[in-house]
């Protein structure tokens, strides 16, 4: 039986020391306070309307900016995608790094060995650093007794908070490579993907980071309806909307995982910030803030969706509770970040941000207008153009995802879903900004799979149509 060695020592503790405070404090959630009158301002917002014809007023900007951003991706569905970077020759391939935070995953550990296998790149300029916790026995002995030799186990000194960010960012300071991306412990990438990335960074010495598509490979006929519903919400925003973002040259807030960044502008911006919990949308802010700009890739890496709506809303808390830290640190200094942004990017990071939350805390307000408000008023017309727009490019990414269209007109009971959530995620927000709601891995019944095994059916009827992400 194969038995790597794990990883301790002082260096892996000076650079614990640094993952919590990597991040300069005006653009950290560290110590962030959130008083629960504050948290409750959204959806009390988002139902001013019904106490007054004139808030609607405050509304429409969003509601309109909302449904603009759902349109233009539309159409960029239609649109010939721009031809990817030249491959690198081998000799001039960098250096990279593979990040790979886990936690409670002994279960998936030896797919995620062959899904990194099937990446086709030298194994020489390729390194890859495991990343445990403390008290994480299960885990930790399946990496020892499953990873290949040359992979670096390294297991976190305890701290707080116990987040997958700080987790990351021991694992920056450890890390030699010219790239670095970050997978989880689910994940299968596309093979061709790290070579992609490479030349693609290597292309534009302007670009921080790259990021892959994701999409979900066990939402087939049969599967639960909840999953289904994730992988068509994942087909519109990594196929439609972040390649629009990318084609105008807008900054996008990235996936929490499969993003290739050039490390030297990672560690110039401090690295992953441990206190938030969407560390992957704030790092794209502050990346663009620096003048670094982003860009989406055509190639797809196979996630695991949620099989219970129990997993969904828990997942779902988080990523709403991280957006909303990400926009209260973001506004602290408003004129500074727009400064920064500039116009366009301020308008677009609006949209990806605040009006995507308060859109999910207004659906009640959607359901009932027609009862209570004015459905002839101009807030009604922007919410019916809002819902039709965001059913009609659900519809169109449906297909190029491997889903049926009819999924799409599920979306006005699935969005009452999204506000539960947001609803949960606004009470940990008071209690807890930094509190990490972890999915459980290993629940979906996904295809067999090994280090030979061939690209998933999905990603073949993707090939056949226009490439996008």
């Amino acid at each position: 039986m194969n038995i790597v060695p794990i990883f301790r020592s002082r260096r892996a503790e000076a650079a614990a020391r640094w993952a919590v405070s990597s991040v300069p404090a005006h653009l950290s959630a560290r110590g962030l306070a959130v008083p629960l009158w504050a948290a409750l301002l959204l959806p009390l917002a988002a139902l001013l309307p019904l106490l007054s014809p004139w808030a609607s007023l405050l509304l429409a900007p969003a509601f309109a900016l909302a449904a603009g951003l759902r349109l233009a991706a539309l159409g960029n569905l239609f649109l010939r995608p721009a031809p990817p970077a030249p491959p690198l020759a081998g000799s001039d391939l960098p250096t990279a790094t593979v990040l790979v935070p886990l936690f409670r995953e002994a279960s998936i550990f030896p797919d995620l060995a062959a899904a990194l296998a099937r990446l086709d790149y030298p194994a020489h300029l390729l390194e890859v650093i495991i990343l445990l916790e403390e008290g994480d026995a299960a885990t930790i002995a399946a990496a020892r007794s499953t990873a290949p030799a040359h992979w670096r186990i390294v297991v976190v000194p305890p701290g707080r908070p116990q987040t997958k960010p700080r987790a990351c960012n021991v694992g920056l300071a450890l890390a030699s490579g010219e790239l670095v991306v970050v997978f989880d412990g689910e994940d299968r990438p596309d093979p061709g993907q790290a070579r992609l990335a490479a030349a693609a960074l290597a292309a534009d010495p302007r670009l921080a980071v790259v990021q892959a598509r994701l999409g979900c490979d066990h939402a087939g006929p049969g599967s639960p309806i909840v999953a289904r519903l994730w992988a068509l919400e994942y087909a519109a925003l990594f196929g439609a909307i972040l390649p629009l973002l990318s084609r105008l040259g807008l900054p996008f807030l990235l996936g929490g995982t499969s993003n290739w960044f050039r490390a030297s502008a990672l560690r110039a911006a401090g690295g992953w910030d441990a206190h938030n919990v969407t560390e992957d949308a704030d790092l794209g802010v502050r990346l663009a803030r620096m003048g670094w700009t982003s860009r989406a890739i055509a190639s797809t890496t196979w996630e695991e969706a949620p099989v219970r709506v129990g997993a969904w809303l828990r997942q779902r808390a988080r990523w709403f509770k991280g957006f909303a830290v990400t926009a209260i640190v973001h506004a602290r200094e408003p004129r500074r970040t727009m400064r920064e942004l500039g116009a366009p990017g301020f308008i677009a990071l609006l949209a990806q941000l605040p009006v995507a939350l308060l859109c999910a805390a207004a659906h009640p307000l959607g359901l009932i207008v027609g009862e209570v408000g004015d459905p002839s008023g101009p807030l009604a017309a922007l919410l019916l153009l809002g819902y039709c727009a965001a059913v009609a490019l659900h519809a169109a990414a449906a297909p190029r995802a491997g889903l049926p269209v009819w999924l799409a007109l599920l979306l006005p009971f699935y969005w009452l879903l999204h506000w539960a959530a947001l609803l949960l995620a606004l009470s940990d927000l008071a209690r807890d900004p930094a509190h990490w709601r972890k999915t459980e891995h290993g629940a979906a019944c996904r295809h067999p799979f090994s280090a030979g095994a061939s690209t998933p059916r999905m990603l073949e009827t993707e090939s056949r149509g226009p490439q996008q992400l």
